[in-house]
């Protein structure tokens, strides 16, 4: 039978797409009911009404005692021996915002009394809306095996490159998840891939669009990711060791690398949107919500919630996320009881990402994010949270021949699919690492037979074994929902990269990305485990980077306040025309005249040839027409114009 040794989300589990062999545990029985629903003892996140909120005022006696200047709220601090209260959600600059959405009122209380009793008391407190302990995201491990030997190691495939392949790195060859030609194994099918090789004929990224990455934290200093890593880099919202950010067992370096590994730098592989090695890539911002150092703590939904928030804050428009509950453990009604810190974080990123601190202007490339989420390793119809939430974009998994791989979750709630590694799900075996799962970057650091002592989500101690690092150091392979689901992440990053201005919003990105575009695979999908009915319908179109890219509905990066979406309808009687390119260095913006009037082209194309963006525009003679080029990075371009048939061209210099 197939080695069905991927981890599965388990207790809000990091929905892991690596192969992973952790030594035999034998879990004692737990008899507290507050670890068994994965509950965390000694805290209760509170929610406040405004006036409540309003007139908190936390401070310490001589004597030590807290008082908040509420009268019953002192006396609940009181009894139950109260040691904080503290804010849930970090303002990061954004207060205006953080109080119009209501998460100001968010509070983090600290005690030493009786969890049932406090929670009970609060509950019934006056001007508290909502009580409850935070969640655990702690793991709980996989199949289990003997250890690997430390010497084992896993070549690559070697596949040719296709003719049309724009860039120079080396292990490219080995993502048939990017190009299947059939070859990666005697099963795969050509084209069951994300198609993005034309896609970068017309952008392959833009460094104002911003991915954050709510993870276990990213190698920021990776040799193939460090040129494309947000100038902040992020934050680990652990519970310990919070001042660092770490990576572990590399699951989340993985996952920026299929985002935005550097393209074209002569190392490794190629990012989605990782830019043509002109510094033209997207930027990943790590936002560490899991720490799997040896007896490192993760967050909890304290942790999660805060990361959204901050990454919103921090100008991400796109937040990626490989986590969730398990699939059936929640409706999308008691999820939201349940954990309303992280359902408000969701909706908090959702209206105001890219938007000015007081939420009302938009200043990033999109108004307003996406949410994405993996939608769970545990091959079932059952929604799993926050994947299922209605407002975030649900990714399901498939394997090199279109099929739904055997690990997928699937169903009402499931968006879109993604490849994501592994067998399929009518295949009884599984299948060699570089024969089928996802390749991409994982930390320098790890290597095969190395083990990692974490705790899982009752406080047990477990062991995992690296086995699936590639013979060229810092590059691995993983499957899951988690390796889906940042190929849709990184395909949004180009839709952003390609349409992205003012104006363009998080629904125009997500009606190119689920309504308009996609393959359809259904006609490829067998029975579901164990006889459950069909994948047919059930996982979603396949994303494909060439469609979103090429649509036609929104203009490219270009401005043209009269008629920007005007069609080109060559003039075949203009056999000549002159066009002016002003200021030139440029910085901002690029001005560019003709003699012509009527419907145009112009086209921006990188030292290496590449297209950097293309619009269809309408001059006036005479008239100005600008070209919004801030987002560029520093150097020459070749910018052609386009009029009636006849074209110029010149060079122009970005400062």
């Amino acid at each position: 039978m197939k080695f069905r040794n991927l981890v599965l989300l388990a207790a809000l589990a990091l929905s892991v797409g690596c192969q992973n062999d952790p030594e035999e545990i034998t879990a004692p029985a737990n008899t507290d009911s507050y670890a068994e629903r994965g509950l965390v003892r000694g805290k209760i996140q509170v929610k406040f009404d405004r006036e409540t909120a309003d007139a908190l005022n936390v401070t310490r006696t001589r004597s030590g005692e807290l008082t908040t200047g509420n009268i019953s709220f002192d006396e609940i601090c009181s009894r139950f021996k109260v040691v904080s209260v503290e804010r849930l959600f970090a303002d990061n600059g954004c207060a205006e915002r953080t109080r119009e959405a209501g998460l100001d009122r968010w509070y983090i209380v600290t005690f030493e009394g009786s969890d049932e009793e406090i929670a009970e008391a609060l509950r019934n407190e006056e001007g508290v809306e909502w009580a409850n302990n935070p969640l655990r995201i702690k793991r709980i491990g996989g199949r289990t095996a003997p250890a690997p030997a430390a010497s084992v190691s896993i070549a690559p495939e070697t596949r040719a490159v296709p003719a049309d392949y724009p860039f120079n790195d080396p292990m490219f060859g080995g993502q048939w998840d990017l190009y299947n030609d059939g070859s990666i194994n005697t099963h795969a099918v050509s084209g069951a891939d994300v198609n993005v090789l034309p896609a970068w004929k017309k952008t392959a990224g833009r460094p104002e669009v911003i991915v954050a990455v709510v993870d276990e934290g990213v190698q920021y200093n990776h040799p193939d990711l460090a040129a494309n890593m947000w100038e902040g880099i992020g934050k680990n919202f652990c519970v310990a060791d919070n001042e660092n950010v770490t990576w572990g067992i590399g699951h989340g370096t993985h996952v920026a690398g299929t985002i935005a590994a550097v393209s074209n730098n002569g190392i490794g592989i190629s990012g989605i949107a990782g830019g043509t090695g002109n510094g033209d890539g997207v930027k990943i911002m790590t936002c560490e919500i899991f720490h799997h150092n040896n007896d490192g703590y993760n967050a909890d939904s304290r942790g999660t919630a805060d990361a959204i928030k901050y990454a919103a804050d921090n100008g991400a428009v796109i937040c990626q996320n490989s986590w969730g509950y398990d699939a059936g453990s929640y409706s999308e009604t008691t999820w939201s009881s349940a954990d309303r810190p992280t359902k408000e974080a969701i909706d908090y990123f959702i209206k105001y990402a890219g938007m000015s601190d007081d939420g009302r202007t938009q200043i990033g490339p999109m108004a307003g994010g996406v949410v994405i989420f993996a939608a769970g390793n545990e091959y079932s119809g059952r929604a799993a949270y926050p994947a299922g939430y209605t407002p975030c974009i649900s990714v399901s998994s498939i394997a090199c021949n279109y099929e739904a791989a055997w690990y997928t979750n699937y169903g009402s709630t499931v968006d879109i699919a993604a490849p994501g590694g592994g067998a399929w799900a009518s295949y009884s075996y599984d299948i060699p690492y570089s024969q089928g799962y996802t390749l991409s970057t994982i930390p320098t650091d790890l290597y095969n037979g190395q083990r990692f002592r974490v705790t899982n989500v009752y406080g047990q101690v477990e062991y995992e074994t690296i086995d699936y690092v590639s013979t060229t150091q810092g590059y691995g392979y993983m499957q899951g929902t988690s390796m889906a689901c940042p190929h849709v992440s990184g395909v949004a990053a180009l839709i952003v990269s390609r349409f992205g201005k003012q104006g363009f919003t998080n629904e125009d990105l997500k009606k190119i990305l689920l309504t308009d575009t996609g393959v359809d695979i259904d006609s490829y999908q067998g029975t579901i485990y164990q006889s459950y009915g069909t994948y047919a319908g059930q996982l979603g179109k396949l994303v494909d980077a060439n469609a979103v890219v090429s649509h036609t509905g929104y203009t490219p990066v270009v401005t043209d306040p009269e008629n920007p979406e005007n069609p080109v309808n060559p003039d075949p009687s203009v056999d000549a025309v002159i066009a002016d390119f002003y200021p030139n260095p440029c910085t901002d913006k690029l001005c560019i005249k003709t003699d012509y009037s009527g419907n145009g082209r112009i086209v921006l194309r990188n030292s290496t040839g590449y297209e950097v963006f293309s619009a269809n525009v309408k001059f006036n003679e005479g008239s100005p027409l600008t070209v919004d080029v801030k987002g560029l990075s520093s150097g020459s371009y070749l910018v052609d114009v386009v009029c009636g048939g006849a074209k110029a061209t010149a060079t122009v210099i970005k400062k």
